[in-house]
């Protein structure tokens, strides 16, 4: 890692947030501070976060500023388009252990909706956050979460007797989605709104049993695709600028139209994809636990290896500077690949 971009950090003042419930006596030392970077002139190589974060997913607001999940402190960690970075901290105040985020999503006014075992939590943009279990967070424990309109989010649930989308706006009115999803506890670990306004979802069982692909629309109709048990576990799915859904597969990247075709492109038994996005160039982009890869629309695959990487996990394209900020789980930073030539 460039030893100037190791320079950039800084402590800065403590920034506690308030907070009620959901404690963890069991996890390693979390940072008690807001850290601030200067700014930078040129594309990072890599952004530090506190050495035992493991960033999971991101997502980036409309103003520019990246959020990150530390699900192994209990911290959202926002960059701001200036080179800025805060820990946000999901502590109770008086309990001091926190909350394990691990989906996140930014709503259209600005808060930040970000999901744990068994709640729902909202960071605000005034900083303060709140945290929602039963009764309106329903049954089952909350997995992937994605924005929708109005300041509202979706997020799935699963419990071993069902499996639930859920609508739940800013005033905390919800509404619930039943979904056929395979028994056996699946895991929801994906949103996305595609074509026509459908809500798709990803879901991998912790049994052996196959993951499953679906929508729920407008209507509450809901249909579900099974995969070959193969192709387990899947993960993220995103809409290609193609029209149809593309998600990550354990070694390969899987497509699926509006009417349920689904394709498979291998991307070798070694790779182990994590995250899949959409391009700016009109081909989807993804990680694997090294890599970065690129597959076109006709399903051509390319991979680079990102230097210094050690557990990729998800990516976002920044468009400042025309390239891709990824979270490398193991290292507890975020690195910085350009957009081939």
């Amino acid at each position: 890692m460039h030893p100037a971009v190791r320079a950039l950090a800084c402590l800065a003042l403590a920034l506690p947030l308030m907070l009620t419930g959901c404690t963890d006596a069991h996890r390693p030392a979390a940072p008690e501070h807001s850290a601030t970077a200067t700014v930078v002139s040129r594309s990072p190589q890599a952004v530090e976060l506190p050495g035992n974060s493991w960033p999971a997913e991101l997502a980036m607001a409309p103003d520019g500023t990246l959020w990150a999940a530390e699900s192994s402190i209990g911290f959202l960690a926002s960059i701001s388009p200036d080179g800025r970075i805060i820990q946000h901290r999901l502590a109770d105040a008086i309990h001091s252990p926190s909350l394990d985020p691990t989906y996140l999503a930014v709503a259209s006014d600005g808060s930040v909706w970000f999901t744990c075992p068994n709640y729902v939590g909202r960071l605000a943009p005034d900083g303060k956050v709140s945290l929602f279990g039963p009764p309106v967070m329903g049954p089952g424990s909350p997995d992937a979460i994605t924005a929708g309109a109005d300041g509202s989010v979706w997020y799935g649930s699963a419990s071993v007797d069902a499996s639930q989308l859920t609508h739940l706006t800013a005033s905390l009115s919800a509404t619930r989605i039943p979904v056929p999803l395979a028994p056996f506890a699946p895991h929801v670990t994906s949103l996305a709104f595609g074509p026509g306004g459908r809500l798709w979802f990803t879901e991998s069982p912790i049994s052996k049993a196959p993951s499953e692909v679906g929508y729920a629309d407008s209507s509450r109709h809901t249909e579900v695709w099974r995969l070959p048990l193969a192709a387990t576990p899947i993960g993220s799915i995103v809409p290609g600028p193609d029209g149809a859904l593309w998600f990550s597969e354990t070694n390969a990247i899987g497509r699926i139209t509006p009417s349920g075709a689904i394709s498979s492109y291998r991307t070798g038994n070694m790779t182990y994809v994590r995250s899949v996005i959409a391009g700016p160039d009109h081909a989807m982009w993804f990680t694997t636990s090294t890599e970065v890869g690129r597959i076109t629309m006709a399903g051509v695959i390319s991979l680079w290896p990102l230097p210094g990487a050690q557990d990729l996990a998800d990516l976002v394209y920044e468009p400042r500077h025309h390239g891709f900020l990824i979270a490398d789980a193991k290292a507890a930073a975020l690195r910085w690949f350009p957009m081939p030539a």
